[in-house]
């Protein structure tokens, strides 16, 4: 019998970055929101077969290893688990930085938990990466700290319909603090992160105000690269969003809204842009 789950994405309403820990990963503070989308597992164990696990993909095309089957491996030292045959439909883009690759990793750990018993610790998820460990945990939103490991859970003060919005480009997470920390080389300087005023946009969300550009650090390299980001803040306010920025440290965009009509209508708006590789509409 299989098993079918579906599997979160992320987005980070806050992410800030700073100094390189000893380990290599910088350390930040993030206030990250999960929800579950569009794509899908289907687990079956082949329990009368010695070739191992077997992976198909359908949809979009992922290079190198997948989350998936490193989760696990992972979890194999905390269970028994048999062979697996694994059936993962992929419908976002890598690179846009919602954390499509880490919520199938995570979904996939919740499942091996729950059937099999192999629960992992925090850190021992974080391992496979910040994003796996928040969203194989059933916080709806938490803050992050350290590499993103440690977390704690923040009730949610609100909640909209998300719009995501796909450009024809992307942007690995690597590339990404590589090009961050030139910036701040070249310039000599980085701006504290001030808390208060990134909070006050969050309780500006909570009474339905318009929070405008959410803060992301990565936002001023992407910005800097592409013209385009201003389209789509344009478009955002001019569409009534509540809060808008990056997902994360890749390339999509998300824009806010409070019911599905809005978000709808500004989907179109955004997809007649030639920028625009796909939108997606999360309720």
């Amino acid at each position: 019998m299989a098993d079918v789950i579906r599997c979160p994405i992320k987005i980070n309403l806050i992410l800030r970055v700073f100094s390189k820990l000893p380990n290599g990963y910088h350390e930040i503070y993030s206030l990250f929101w999960q929800k579950t989308t569009a794509e899908r597992l289907t687990i079956r164990p082949k329990y009368d077969e010695i070739i191992g696990d077997s992976l198909n993909i359908k949809g979009m095309k992922i290079e190198g290893e997948n989350l998936v089957m490193k989760a696990v491996a992972a979890a194999r030292k905390r269970a028994e688990i048999p062979p697996l045959d694994v059936e993962l439909e992929k419908f976002f883009p890598a690179g846009s930085g919602i954390g499509a690759g880490s919520g199938n990793a995570g979904a996939m750990l919740k499942l091996l938990a729950a059937e099999y018993g192999a629960q992992l610790s925090q850190e021992e998820t974080a391992k496979l990466g910040a994003d796996v460990a928040f969203l194989a945990s059933d916080h709806v939103m938490a803050e992050a700290r350290g590499a993103g490991e440690k977390m704690t859970p923040f009730a949610p003060p609100f909640d909209f319909r998300w719009l995501l919005i796909f450009p024809k480009w992307s942007s690995g997470t690597k590339e990404a603090y590589a090009k961050l920390d030139l910036l701040r080389e070249a310039s000599g300087t980085r701006r504290a992160a001030d808390r208060a005023a990134d909070m006050r946009k969050i309780e500006a969300l909570a009474r339905g105000e318009r929070a405008g550009l959410m803060p992301n650090d990565f936002y001023e390299v992407s910005a800097a690269e592409r013209a385009e980001y201003a389209e789509a803040e344009s478009a955002a306010k001019a569409s009534g969003a509540r809060g808008w920025g990056l997902c994360g440290s890749g390339s999509a965009f998300f824009a806010l809204y409070v019911g599905i009509g809005e978000a709808a209508e500004a989907a179109r708006a955004f997809e007649r842009m030639d920028w625009v590789l796909k939108t997606y509409t999360v309720e």
